[in-house]
């Protein structure tokens, strides 16, 4: 019987998953457009986290999580919308800083089976629900969700430059919409190895992003 993977976070929601983008069909050396941004993640991120569990789902690779924790700005300066990234991501088991380049793991990751470092959890959708990595976004004064997005392909790379991390890349969403991801700051990284399970690791994320959501919007309206 097939082990299956419970990972991050049930958004809820039942959201068709995108298709991949038409290759470029452009004919000779003409460079690419830019690739416009449907969501930044740059100068408006106050932090983050970095999350270690080792080979929790016992598969032979270790599993990290990574957190950004956004605010979004209005033209005067105060704080309208705050964003949240979870990217749950696979690396081998001689990597324990979780620095590295990750691509999609592709839609089966949820079998357990064939899984590769360097790759991370796709958003993928289980009854009318979606798991893997995703994109949330809030009002601030309304505390209601105006963005709910799976994750579904790109490359993410984490780096470290002096004590800073470097988190830069350009993602999907299950939307067909695009993430661009240039932060250079501090991430908060803790070791869950002595304590993760496959018991807890599908809840512990589920109730971390209700409380940054609650918590700092709070603290954003005083």
């Amino acid at each position: 019987m097939k082990k299956y993977l419970l990972a991050v976070l049930a958004l809820g929601a039942t959201m068709m998953m995108a298709c991949n983008p038409d290759d470029n069909k452009g004919g000779g050396d003409e460079p690419e457009p830019e690739v416009k941004a449907d969501y930044t993640l740059s100068t408006n991120v106050m932090g983050g986290y970095l999350d270690y569990y080792g080979d929790d789902y016992e598969i032979g690779l270790n599993d990290y999580v990574l957190e950004l924790d956004a605010v979004n700005l209005d033209a005067e300066g105060n704080p309208v919308s705050m964003g949240i990234l979870f990217v749950e991501y696979l690396c081998a088991l001689d990597n324990t800083t979780g620095l590295g380049s990750f691509t999609s793991a592709g839609p089966d990751w949820v079998t357990g089976e064939n899984l590769q470092p360097n790759t991370y959890f796709p958003a993928v959708e289980m009854e009318g629900e979606l798991y893997g990595s995703a994109y949330m976004e809030m009002d601030i004064a309304t505390e209601s969700l105006t963005a709910a997005e799976g994750i579904v392909d790109g490359t993410l790379t984490i780096s470290m430059s002096g004590d800073n991390y470097v988190v830069k890349g350009t993602l999907k969403t299950t939307s067909n919409k695009v993430m661009k991801v240039d932060y250079t700051g501090a991430l908060e990284f803790s070791d869950y190895t002595a304590e993760s399970s496959l018991a807890t690791l599908s809840t512990k994320k589920v109730i971390r992003i209700g409380k940054s959501f609650s918590s700092v919007s709070k603290f954003l309206k005083k």
